[in-house]
């Protein structure tokens, strides 16, 4: 643009030269300049014409084909909305037709016919008008000047995308990593703290929140960048389906969530109140976010099921996120809803683990609905599941030479022992009798195998001498996993109470695998 002006200034005569662009908003600020002086520059810099302005201005020029003349004198020059978007040049030119003063320009004209920018003349050398052949060479040079603006606005949008894909893949590199986090959890409240920090952290919010549907009702479960006060307030003010339906207008939505924009739509009081609108005080523009606005992502079941929704707040950068980085949230709230029903299944089977009288340990029945959800995950994710058959050795001695009242003892000490050293997230159930069944998610066949051996050590270190006197109580484990020829319940536990019965065959007090 430094070239177009000059040119202007060169070939077609003229002591200064300028172009302005259109933003945003609609009014057109100075981009650049030549043949003023530095204080006139600056003094233009902070200026900008207004749509209204520029308006006025081509309803009063004369033109000659598109070059557009409104000369000094013209009452348009003194209105407020005029005068405060352009700057006085100071330049004279000698006596012509043109008059000092005068506001000499051509509309840049963009390629979709709107109107990009101008190009601004002054002072020319003659001293008079643009003759007709001067004039359609103005024209020309302010099409190579739109020419030239497209050619850098697309390099700018190629670099733009560009930036745009490198963000997104970042963020969703974040997000993998987040969804490891989210997935491995079990216990509900966990999974969905995990699902708040994962939505700041990878997601580009400040303020989360996360809703589960209860009964109709939208019961905050998990906050992350509230204040204790304000999470006591959130948790306390269930939220109906009816109640929340105006931030979840139609209109709103953007992919499959929800932007409530507060210049768009209005919030009703109670809602508001209900949702802690945050009170930050600061200048705001569009495309900025405003304290009012707030994202709805839906939590949403494989089935079509709304689970809840994860409300988020003040995006790191300011902005109003567009729709690719909504998609993105969305994904990764795909991930989320099936944590989401894992982990209530898993809490399911944890309250179901009260119901074995002697142990308190989990029953057969929970352990199948588990096995269903680590069979479904290997089959969705490729994510691995171990499962471990425990029996324990010559239990029958036990029986027989103390009664089943000790052998009920020993029973609960084992199980207890199981229990302790298994870690967060396994599933250890009484399978029947004195066999146990441990669920091992996320973990493969050899790691199985070594997690198997340090339970075995577990148990034989465990002193039930008060019990059964010299009578050593000791297990034998068989190790299967998730895998193509255990891809049901009934295979899988097949396959492990085969390796243990292996066990036992080469000598009891041993682990091992199932066969390949």
């Amino acid at each position: 643009m430094h070239l177009v002006c000059r040119s202007a200034r060169e070939q077609l005569g003229f002591a200064a030269a300028a172009v302005a662009l259109r933003s945003d908003d609609g009014g057109f600020r100075l981009s650049v300049t030549e043949g003023v002086t530095g204080a006139v520059e600056a003094a233009a810099r902070p200026k900008a014409l207004s749509a209204e302005g520029f308006d006025a201005l081509l309803t009063a020029a004369s033109r000659q084909g598109r070059l557009c003349l409104v000369e000094s004198g013209d009452p348009v020059l003194e209105k407020e909305m005029v005068a405060d978007g352009l700057v006085d040049t100071f330049l004279a030119s000698p006596p012509g037709t043109f008059k000092p003063g005068s506001f000499l320009f051509v509309p840049l004209v963009g390629t979709d016919g709107n109107i990009c920018g101008l190009l601004n003349l002054d002072a020319p050398i003659s001293g008079d008008l643009p003759t007709s052949e001067q004039a359609v060479l103005l024209e020309a040079l302010a099409d190579l000047t739109v020419v030239g603006l497209e050619f850098l606005r697309a390099r700018a949008l190629e670099r733009s995308a560009a930036a745009v894909v490198e963000a997104q893949r970042r963020q969703l590199e974040a997000f993998l990593m987040a969804s490891a986090e989210v997935r491995g959890g079990l216990m509900l409240d966990d999974v969905l703290h995990e699902v708040a920090l994962a939505m700041t952290s990878a997601g580009g919010f400040d303020r989360a929140a996360v809703y589960l549907l209860d009964d109709g009702q939208l019961q905050c479960r998990a906050t992350v960048g509230l204040s204790p006060e304000e999470d006591d307030e959130l948790r306390g003010a269930p939220i109906t389906l009816e109640e929340f339906a105006p931030a979840m207008q139609p209109a709103m939505k953007v992919s499959r969530s929800y932007l409530f924009d507060h210049s768009r739509f209005e919030m009703p009081e109670d809602l508001e109140a209900k949702l802690n609108v945050p009170a930050v005080q600061r200048e705001w523009s569009v495309g900025q976010w405003h304290p009012e606005d707030m994202l709805t992502v839906p939590l949403v079941e494989k089935s079509g099921e709304l689970l809840g929704i994860i409300s988020l707040d003040e995006p790191s950068n300011g902005l109003l996120p567009d729709r690719a980085h909504i998609e993105t949230l969305e994904y990764f709230a795909d991930q989320c809803a099936a944590a989401v029903t894992q982990a209530r299944l898993y809490e399911a089977a944890h309250t179901e683990a009260q119901t074995d009288p002697l142990t308190g340990l989990a029953n057969r029945r929970a352990l199948e609905e588990v096995v269903e959800v680590s069979l479904a995950r290997y089959e969705h994710f490729a994510e691995p599941a171990a499962l471990l058959f425990v029996d324990i050795d010559h239990f029958k001695t036990v029986n027989d030479t103390f009664g089943h009242a000790i052998g009920d003892q020993v029973l609960q000490r084992v199980g207890e022992a199981l229990r302790e050293r298994l870690r967060r997230g396994d599933l250890v159930v009484r399978y029947g009798g004195e066999e146990f069944v441990a669920l091992l998610p996320d973990t493969g066949l050899e790691a199985g195998a070594a997690l198997a051996e340090s339970l075995r050590e577990r148990i034989e270190s465990v002193d039930l001498s008060d019990l059964c006197g010299a009578i050593p109580v000791r297990v034998s484990i068989g190790v299967a996993a998730v895998g193509p020829g255990c891809l049901d319940t009934t295979s899988l536990l097949a396959a492990a109470d085969a390796a243990m019965y292996a066990a036992k065959k080469r000598g009891r007090n041993q682990v091992a695998l199932a066969a390949s």
